[in-house]
């Protein structure tokens, strides 16, 4: 077995990731036997570089999404480029709005900001035997990406989990046997505009190649994830994202009683003088500070937008821009 160099400290980031690579490198030479196929190569190349480390595997597991593609026009094992290629991208699009919608609010416009690019991009490797089959991973699990929300890590948890899991929240409502679309509505509206423009371009594309989806969503520890999107339950989402109708935000001064805050996921509780709950979410830079809020009054500047969607029913949505104590 060719020898490494010793590891680094573990604070010094930059040397621990360069040491990561060079064995990652070094590990693709050593073997016992040619692997039969690239999932097997993968694997192998995965445990060896786990012993070189002296780490448990899932210490530092990459996220995995095994996605297949069904469908008749899938029949050959083969998919159309011009629908390989619009999944992809909506998909990525629809993975990082929603989580700028988990991590602050929800918004219509202006750019996804960098570091919640990073955090959830996902990166197409090999193909496996299916109707058509493709591995996605998310970030390297060395890399800065998954440090850039601590407070996020909960239980080894990172956004990308959270913006992945919300995503088969709705694949898996809309695969339920209610004929009522208000529970998948009411999953849907909060993520805002953005996350129901991305996620209904990715609707819209599967709908009309008539594809439908398989996921295993692999995470920390070997935990899976397993979902199905029917061709039927694909479309119950891209009708309520095309639907759904957003008004222009107003803002409103409300006073009252902050009696929840998580910064976990940047959401707030308000209980009004009027004695309305306002369950609402914050921007990064005020969610840091909600700590100088709990369990006071307050008073609340908030963006009130308003969503019309199937049957007439109408729901708002509510962003907070800023908190006093009053």
């Amino acid at each position: 077995m060719t020898s490494h160099a010793p590891m680094p400290d573990p604070s010094d980031k930059r040397a621990l990731r360069d040491w990561m690579r060079q064995a990652r490198n070094a590990t693709l030479h050593q073997g016992h036997g040619t692997p039969s196929t690239p999932a097997e190569f993968s694997a192998r190349q995965r445990s060896r570089l786990f012993q070189a480390l002296n780490v448990e595997q899932g210490e530092i597991e990459r996220r995995r999404l095994d996605v297949a593609l069904t469908g008749a026009t899938t029949a050959e094992h083969t998919v159309p480029v011009s629908t390989l290629g619009p999944f992809l991208t909506n998909l990525q699009e629809s993975v990082a709005a929603v989580a700028q919608a988990l991590t602050g609010k929800p918004t219509s416009f202006a750019s996804i900001p960098r570091d919640i690019r990073e955090a959830t991009a996902l990166r197409a490797a090999t193909v496996f035997p299916s109707s058509f089959g493709l591995t996605i991973y998310g970030p390297e699990p060395d890399s800065a990406d998954n440090t850039l929300f601590p407070d996020l890590q909960r239980e080894n948890r990172t956004v990308l989990d959270d913006a992945v899991d919300t995503v088969l929240d709705i694949v898996d409502l809309s695969e339920g046997p209610s004929q009522t679309n208000d529970m998948l509505a009411e999953q849907l509206v909060p993520l805002g505009q953005r996350a129901l423009k991305h996620i209904g371009a990715l609707t819209s594309g599967l709908s009309e190649a008539s594809v439908g989806l398989r996921v295993a969503w692999h995470t920390q520890g070997g935990q899976v994830r397993r979902s199905n999107w029917s061709p039927s339950g694909v479309q119950r989402v891209r009708y309520l994202c095309e639907v759904s109708e957003f008004t222009e935000s107003e803002t409103v001064t409300i006073t009252g009683w902050l009696g929840a805050a998580s910064s976990f996921n940047g959401k707030v509780e308000i209980r009004s003088d009027g004695g309305e709950l306002i369950r609402a979410s914050t921007d990064e830079e005020l969610t840091l500070l909600l700590h100088e809020f709990f369990n006071k009054r307050v008073e609340a500047e908030v963006e009130v937008t308003k969503v019309q969607f199937a049957g007439g029913r109408e729901r708002k949505i509510y962003a907070v821009t800023s908190l006093r104590n009053t």
